[in-house]
């Protein structure tokens, strides 16, 4: 099998969780790629190829689902303004050296932020509003943190979906469908940066972004299908095993 296919069937894949969680998916696509593609045609993709990858699916990926999820105005401003934006700030100043890091720090940046988004989900809002109190979306706190997910989130590549979903669900005590329905407009902010980046710097394949743009939009498609038939509790499942997924993905190839 062709890298071009298996890049685009990953692409359905990573999309759909586009559409139904409202995040990029690139924190997937990172392992899916490492282990699929040697494995599916004998060829290992340089870890440059992998990451360029993995930008262009946090950015068209959350495009796909903020047009998948458009005609349902849930979004907060808030959440945007005082939250994303800081994010994208941040990641916008880190991916100017990210080129320098050694790929052991990228990984083990993905590992702390998977485990991390894993304790804050498995926990809950309850344990987090007895112990934090609760945060209002007007407070300092949500630039502060936005800015410390903004840096974190660009040094790995990543628009950060897998981990801001969660601390606006848990952490902020947004309902699932707001959260998930702000999450593309944020992932946009956050990873536009990255993408830009990258297409200035060269370090594009833009061959295996063709597809793997192709199949996020097909698999959006199928996500945002489903988004729209489930309950918020069954939304919140998806998140949990999203991250779970992909914290013991993640933790293997910062071990291994």
């Amino acid at each position: 099998m062709s890298q071009e296919i298996i890049v685009g069937l990953l692409g359905i894949i990573t999309g759909s969780l586009s559409g139904l969680l409202g995040i990029g998916g690139g924190i997937l696509l990172a392992p899916l790629l490492i282990i699929c593609m040697p494995w599916l045609n004998g060829i290992a993709l340089p870890m440059v190829t992998i990451t360029g990858l993995t930008v262009a699916q946090s950015f068209f990926g959350s495009v796909s689902a903020l047009f998948h999820h458009s005609k349902y105005q849930q979004r907060d401003r808030n959440l945007i303004y005082r939250f994303g934006v800081p994010m994208g700030v941040a990641s916008l100043a880190v991916s100017l050296f990210t080129f320098h890091l050694s790929d052991q720090v990228i990984l083990i940046t993905f590992s702390v932020l998977a485990i991390s988004s894993v304790v804050i989900t498995t926990l809950g809002p309850e344990f987090w509003r007895k112990w934090l109190g609760e945060i209002r979306l007007d407070s300092v706190v949500l630039p502060i943190i936005g800015l410390l997910l903004g840096f974190t989130c660009g040094i790995v590549g990543q628009g950060g979906g897998f981990i801001y979903l969660p601390v606006m669900i848990a952490l902020f005590g947004c309902l699932p469908k707001l959260a998930i329905a702000t999450a593309p407009v944020i992932g946009i902010i956050s990873s536009f940066s990255l993408f830009f980046g990258r297409a200035a710097s060269d370090t594009l394949d833009w061959t295996l972004c063709g597809y793997l743009v192709a199949g996020i939009f097909v698999g959006a498609k199928l996500g945002s299908y489903l988004y729209f038939r489930l309950n918020e509790k069954m939304l919140a499942r998806c998140v949990n095993i999203f991250v779970l997924l992909s914290s013991i993905k993640i933790m293997s190839m910062a071990i291994g």
